[in-house]
């Protein structure tokens, strides 16, 4: 079914994903998280927003390096890219570990009030977006 044709019951949105790996070459992901939303917008601005927490975690000249590979027409070519109905992605070298961010045009099936991305009940406090930044730890390169 295309997201033209969607019924009463489907909604058109969005489904985003961030895969870390920790390293190029891993073939076993370190963390995997994902969310919804209704806007291309804002699927293109939370994966260029984690993007950057990301990037805040790393010393100064990776940090500079990510952060410049994350300007020009990116965004606009991604937010453009979904509106076409065509997924879109982001993968970066952060400090020797992978970062995959993606989006892609989904339906969602309308099973409780509220438009899809609409936060579901959570408790005070916590993250709204992908959530926490990555930070280095211990056994993580």
């Amino acid at each position: 079914m295309t997201r033209e044709a969607a019924s009463p019951l489907l909604t058109p949105g969005y489904w985003c994903e961030r895969y870390v790996y920790r390293s190029v070459h891993a073939d076993r992901l370190a963390s995997w998280t994902a969310l919804a939303t209704h806007s291309p917008v804002r699927a293109v601005r939370l994966m260029g927003a984690d993007a950057r927490r990301v990037a805040a975690g790393l010393p100064e000249g990776e940090r500079q390096r990510v952060l410049g590979m994350l300007g020009g027409p990116g965004p606009i070519g991604a937010m453009a890219a979904l509106q076409r109905s065509e997924p879109c992605g982001l993968a970066l070298d952060c400090a020797g570990a992978w970062v995959e961010w993606s989006a892609r045009p989904v339906l969602f099936l309308s099973l409780v009030d509220g438009a899809p991305g609409t936060p579901g009940p959570r408790r005070a406090g916590e993250p709204t977006g992908f959530g926490a930044p990555l930070a280095p730890g211990e056994d993580f390169p």
